[in-house]
């Protein structure tokens, strides 16, 4: 192989490389924006607790 080609090929793989870890960081950015809204979905629908709820329970069937 000569230098031009090995050159030319090298330079796809740092392409190759740089685009994959932008990508990555891209998803990262996406998943923690999904978690920081699943994170106040949860608190926004917390119910408030009663002091005898989940006490009792009815066995009668």
């Amino acid at each position: 192989m000569d230098v031009a080609k090995a050159s030319i090929a090298m330079n796809q793989a740092q392409a190759k490389q740089q685009f994959n870890v932008g990508l990555a960081k891209e998803v990262k950015d996406q998943l923690n924006q999904q978690g920081e809204a699943f994170d106040k979905l949860v608190e926004s629908s917390q119910v408030p607790s009663h002091p005898n709820l989940g006490h009792n329970i009815d066995l009668k069937g």
